[in-house]
């Protein structure tokens, strides 16, 4: 009931209980506690007009769809397609499996400051000159099934300090099929640009 009462946000700033009440088509006691804990929670505020989000529950109007999207993630390539820097997952999925280091792109964050975040927050490992070279998506299949799809922003990097490069090819069966491929594609001259965009 939570994610339904919210995501009637998505579409108007503000409601009456009334409005909540027919569009959701439930009892009024039954929404009027569902609507007392979600003020307490701090996630709509409730004035003479009527019910809205919070400041900070505007954030998730994005995410109030049932329907599931593309994951952005961030993957930092350090090396060349001789040598690079690889960690192992522990992780699903592709537990066990070598992969490059990567990571979520926070709100707020370019894909580069994304890349310096990871790098230094999950390896201690400082980067210098990140740049955008290419962007796939993948999609990972269980059987004939999609069950998750990702956005792949590759970031090219180098660093000063001391970090033990992985052999490519000798270790090749141990790599995510993916990472193989990207850590072996010509890169590419691709610019990714930022927009601002005032939220209404």
């Amino acid at each position: 009931m939570k994610n339904k009462i919210m995501s009637l946000f998505a579409f108007e700033f503000k409601l009456r209980f009334n409005e909540i009440k027919d569009k959701l088509k439930i009892r009024s006691n039954n929404l009027a506690y569902w609507l007392k804990k979600l003020v307490k929670q701090g996630i709509i505020v409730k004035d003479s007009n009527g019910y809205s989000l919070t400041e900070t529950a505007e954030y998730h109007i994005p995410y109030f769809s049932s329907t599931r999207s593309a994951l952005p993630i961030v993957l930092i390539k350090i090396g060349n397609k001789n040598q690079a820097f690889l960690y192992r997952r522990a992780k699903r999925p592709y537990k066990n499996l070598l992969a490059l280091p990567g990571g979520r792109i926070f709100i707020g964050e370019s894909p580069e400051e994304a890349a310096k975040r990871i790098m230094k927050s999950k390896f201690s490992i400082d980067i210098l000159n990140p740049e955008f070279k290419n962007i796939f998506i993948e999609h990972i299949k269980s059987r004939d099934d999609i069950i998750n799809s990702f956005i792949l922003i590759i970031i090219k990097a180098f660093t000063l300090n001391s970090i033990n490069l992985t052999n490519i090819k000798s270790n090749k069966k141990h790599i995510i099929k993916s990472d193989y491929e990207i850590i072996n594609l010509k890169e590419n001259k691709i610019k990714l640009k930022t927009i601002n965009s005032k939220y209404l």
